[in-house]
């Protein structure tokens, strides 16, 4: 069964083309989903059917969430001057705002945006109107971060996200009256939600679900199991998905999560819209198995990383270097300087032979001396490779 597992969480139709000749695919699917669900964390959460929402935790989802957090929990945008935080975290919310509205299609640049923001215009269109929206509730969320969520902060960043921008009869004092559907870029329902009546108790389940302690559940895995109940239930004719990620981001800056402040989840969205998409049908249409969500979008979030602590590093891990030199008064030769120069431009480590090779013509003793000081500066770490030897890397 493990098969269909992994290294892919297959959907029905990916198992139908790889069953052997002979089986009946409507009862291999039903053993899968049996397996699933027997193996699965079962949420208290029910779906329009009245059943439990579950996720399972495949090997790969499990990796995930901890490389997750251990990156966000290494934060190493905190070792940056403070007016470099403040830069990185200005672009980040100016991105988030951007592309979140996008998402949602919006039709602007990013430049405009930004100029617009900073320099306090007022927004020429529906487009731009949505964008400053996401901004301004971005901010409150940074405001209010260590208040609980409740319906009330639900309702009012929802004002925030849809101010200016609803026709008349999709306001609504609270939540939707009427039955609505999800589409896609090309118009196609990808998905019906539950019926009006049945909002405000999934509303109120999903609500008591964040701080449920009991239900023993990471963090990270909670806030994305949120989501996707939220976009699940639609509670709003309009701006469910841009409610739900400023309300994902403010749970996981409330647990702590601060590296989240730094970058755009929504940025890798709108380059994975289809695969995004196609994760929240593939859960809807597998008896409520949120794994497909989950993982797609663990995806997502472990890219949007990549692309933007790469981008951070190439920008300002020199900065951060010199600050931690010069606030720590070290004194560094020629040498080390050197090398310090050539990880930052060439390579993250090095070895002992590289070192006195290349970087500087030296003894192996004065050489390991150089490197072991680093380490003692707490600007490199010694790391034994697996033939044995040893490399010096940056820490920053």
């Amino acid at each position: 069964m493990d098969n269909y597992n992994s290294p892919r969480y297959l959907n029905k139709t990916d198992i139908l083309y790889r069953i052997k000749k002979g089986f009946n695919i409507s009862e291999v699917w039903k053993e899968v989903q049996d397996y699933r669900k027997e193996n699965g964390i079962k949420l208290p959460l029910l779906d329009q059917q009245g059943e439990r929402l579950f996720v399972v935790l495949t090997e790969e989802l499990k990796e995930l969430i901890v490389e997750i957090d251990d990156i966000a929990n290494k934060n190493l945008f905190e070792n940056a001057r403070v007016e470099i935080k403040e830069e990185i975290m200005q672009d980040a919310l100016l991105d988030e705002a951007y592309q979140s509205s996008v998402i949602e299609g919006a039709h602007t640049t990013k430049k405009q945006t930004k100029k617009m923001i900073e320099e306090n215009i007022e927004p020429k269109d529906k487009s731009e109107k949505m964008v400053l929206n996401n901004y301004y509730a971005l901010k409150y969320v940074m405001e209010n971060k260590n208040k609980p969520i409740t319906e009330k902060t639900i309702l009012e960043i929802y004002r925030i996200v849809t101010e200016g921008t609803l026709d008349d009869e999709d306001k609504s004092i609270k939540y939707r009256v009427d039955q609505n559907e999800v589409l896609n870029q090309l118009n196609e329902v990808i998905h019906t939600p539950p019926l009006a009546e049945n909002i405000q108790s999934m509303m109120d389940g999903l609500i008591k679900f964040l701080y449920h302690e009991d239900e023993n559940i990471h963090p990270i895995l909670k806030a994305l199991i949120f989501h996707y109940y939220f976009v699940y239930i639609h509670p709003f004719h309009d701006g469910n998905g841009r409610t739900a990620r400023a309300l994902t981001y403010m749970y996981l800056l409330q647990n702590d999560y601060t590296f989240f402040k730094y970058f755009s989840i929504s940025s890798m969205i709108v380059d994975s819209r289809g695969s995004y998409y196609k994760s929240i049908k593939d859960s809807e249409n597998s008896e409520s198995d949120t794994t497909y969500f989950i993982l797609v979008y663990s995806k997502i979030i472990m890219e949007s990383i990549k692309k933007v602590t790469g981008n951070f590093l190439r920008q300002y891990q020199k900065d951060i270097i010199l600050d931690q030199i010069q606030t720590r008064g070290l004194s560094l030769n020629k040498r080390q300087e050197k090398a310090i120069n050539y990880m930052l431009r060439y390579s993250k480590s090095i070895d002992i032979n590289t070192y006195i090779n290349k970087i500087n013509k030296v003894s192996q003793e004065t050489g390991r001396k150089d490197l072991n000081d680093l380490v003692e500066f707490n600007l490199v770490e010694k790391i034994k490779t697996k033939s044995n030897k040893f490399e010096y890397s940056m820490k920053f």
